[in-house]
């Protein structure tokens, strides 16, 4: 489609995208060739974004395609691919090929190409799908049908781009959240009232991290496997194939919502499936993701974000997608299990935890109570992994308590502009309630409050909580606390530790501190739980090559690391066998004699050595031979 004036871009830059638009997409017989779909009409929707020095970049580029021949232009375009490994002098404009054009014209084509596309923009771009207050019933139901369409429509599109120029709007996306830091750290505090530090290192660089480990992983966990055939199907070829789910409904915590809005998202994109992305009702972060996809060139349809409660996630489930990814409580995570199991619909919980710190008393005390008092504190233990029961030997007990309360009277507790806090405010008061209901619950069964005594039970601001003479018959040893709180119990073996350790509903993660690290294993492998980190806290999930999930109420599958890459995809057994003429044995007709040469060569097959392989190949090229004899031929 021509297009003849643009508010940024001249006519000659207009016909040198189309250009480019058409050698990187020439369509096929489903779809059409880029300069012949109308989407390039909006290029100034995308220009409007770009920085002043990025628009006089990107119109240079374009202008000098449009007087280059098509081979000269197809040649830069494929050459940018390589704009990493080119002298740093020559690489600055091959790099604005590669996520400039390249992402330009990939955003203005990937979109729904059946919907109106006014109707497409206005419902999501513009509106950010409504206020975060409930809208009437039948606009929340037509707002989330259209979400769905457009998913599953772009998700059809978006499964015939190849991985490759998936991963390319990975880079992108993280300059976009690198330049846009302090605008994303501001409204994460604004909704959650964490420190600036908690909200830097957990939220911002754990994303550039994930995303990092995208880019350098993705490409060979996903391409396709060859596996072994094996003597029995010789000749036969074995793979698998790492396809596309289709559209993936990604349901969010309050917690840490920028971290677990990106990470799932973008992996399940890389994967080749569409999002719809709800994020808690309590911290939408609403518009700001939006923004920086946009920013990032990201096309529009391949993500939907849909605002709402439980209400809302309700009924996204009843749109049937086909995988549900999940993070939040047991009690939501089992709710979303029941619905989910009426269409029979996939779903990865990551849910809950009452993760236990077990300190033996050969462990350095000064580093193991600086661990411990972190993982139970950090984001003020508002985390699925906090530390929320220590286990500390009793050789040691004194001394670890006396370090632990040393540090968390030092606590700083504020909501700073400037890093120099170390946890801030409760989110909810939901949880509020149950922190106090824990505590005092604990402190009528005899459990001794060390810190944090003039907490008021309303107050977000709790301080460290450090309790002792606790026992597990009391809520805060048992249930989730999601708090700021450090119970602190004595035991004397190995085994009773275990015992005490494996003493819960849950099974997310643990801690084992000890100089002995043969010890620390056969703890770590006796704990039922998803993760360990041994003289360390909290850390695997730090870790994106490494799988994350729990046992028990905690959850079931696993996302991140090489297994997350499966839990989005759909894994594809195929074998590849010639187009020959030849009879398999084990196809019709049966016959007594190749029932009596097969079992002889499944013998030899079985049978070790020399004399079981001459057995398996004599037998099994006679059984071949008469497999080749139609039904009555001698």
């Amino acid at each position: 489609m021509t297009m003849n004036y643009s508010k940024h871009l001249g006519r000659q830059s207009l016909r040198g995208l189309s250009k480019a638009g058409d050698i990187l997409i020439p369509g096929d017989d489903t779809l059409p060739a880029f300069s012949r779909t109308p989407y390039l009409t909006e290029i100034d929707r995308i220009a409007d974004w770009m920085t002043p020095q990025d628009r006089e970049g990107f119109k240079f580029l374009t202008g000098l395609f449009s007087v280059l021949p098509s081979p000269v232009v197809r040649g830069l375009i494929k050459l940018a691919d390589r704009a990493e490994s080119l002298p740093e002098w020559i690489a600055p404009p091959f790099r604005m090929i590669n996520v400039g054009v390249k992402g330009v014209v990939y955003s203005l084509y990937y979109t729904d190409l059946t919907a109106s596309h006014t109707v497409r923009r206005e419902l999501r771009w513009s509106t950010r799908c409504g206020p975060l207050a409930p809208p009437p019933e039948s606009e929340e139901s037509a707002r989330i049908e259209e979400a769905f369409r457009n998913a599953r429509s772009a998700s059809r599109v978006l499964r015939k781009i190849p991985l490759a120029e998936r991963l390319r709007f990975l880079e992108p996306l993280q300059e976009v959240i690198q330049k846009n830091q302090n605008r994303i750290l501001d409204a994460i505090q604004r909704e959650t009232g964490k420190s600036r530090s908690d909200a830097y290192m957990s939220e911002i660089f754990g994303v550039l991290d994930h995303l990092a480990f995208l880019q350098k992983k993705a490409g060979k966990i996903l391409g396709d496997r060859t596996a072994p055939s094996g003597l029995a199907l010789l000749g036969k070829k074995s793979q698998v194939w790492f396809e596309p789910l289709g559209t993936v409904l990604c349901i969010s915590p309050w917690n840490y919502p920028f971290y677990q809005a990106i990470v799932p998202m973008t992996s399940a994109l890389v994967c080749g499936n569409a999002v719809v992305y709800k994020p808690s009702e309590l911290t939408p972060l609403k518009g700001l993701v939006e923004d920086l996809l946009r920013e990032a060139n990201i096309p529009e349809d391949w993500v939907q974000i849909v605002y709402g409660d439980g209400r809302t996630g309700s009924k996204l489930i009843d749109q049937k997608p086909e995988k549900i990814f999940f993070i939040g409580s047991s009690r939501t995570g089992q709710k979303i299990l029941e619905q989910a199991s009426k269409y029979l619909i996939p779903v990865e919980l990551e849910l809950g935890g009452k993760d236990p710190a077990i300190v033996f008393d050969d462990a350095n005390l000064d580093r193991a109570a600086a661990g411990v008092l972190w993982g139970a504190v950090t984001n003020t233990g508002q985390s699925c992994t906090s530390v929320e029961r220590v286990y500390v030997q009793e050789g040691a007990f004194e001394a670890f308590k006396k370090c632990i309360i040393h540090q968390a009277l030092r606590i700083v507790q504020k909501v700073d502009d400037d890093g120099s806090s170390d946890i801030g405010i409760m989110t909810s008061d939901a949880q509020v309630k149950i922190i106090a209901e824990h505590l005092d619950d604990a402190l009528k069964k005899g459990a001794r409050l060390l810190t944090g005594e003039n907490w008021d039970r309303q107050s977000r601001v709790i301080p460290p909580l450090v309790l002792e003479n606790v026992t597990h018959s009391m809520k805060i040893m048992k249930e989730e606390t999601f708090g700021p709180v450090l119970p602190l119990m004595v035991f004397k073996t190995e085994n009773e530790v275990i015992e005490l350790a494996n003493d819960s509903d849950y099974g997310l993660s643990a801690s084992v501190w000890s100089q002995d690290l043969a010890r620390a294993e056969r703890i770590a492998r006796g704990i039922v739980t998803g993760n360990v980190s041994i003289n360390n806290v909290m850390l695997t999930e730090g870790n994106h090559a490494l799988p994350f999930g729990g046992a028990k109420k905690s959850g079931f599958g696993r996302y991140k690391g090489e297994f997350g890459f499966y839990a989005f995809s759909n894994i594809k057994s195929v074998i590849i066998d010639a187009n020959s003429k030849k009879i398999e044995a084990n196809w019709y007709p049966y016959t007594a004699a190749k029932y009596r040469l097969f079992d002889q060569m499944t013998r030899g097959l079985f049978t070790r050595g020399i004399k079981g392989l001459l057995l398996f190949i004599f037998n099994g090229l006679s059984l071949e031979s008469l497999s080749q004899k139609k039904r009555g031929e001698p």
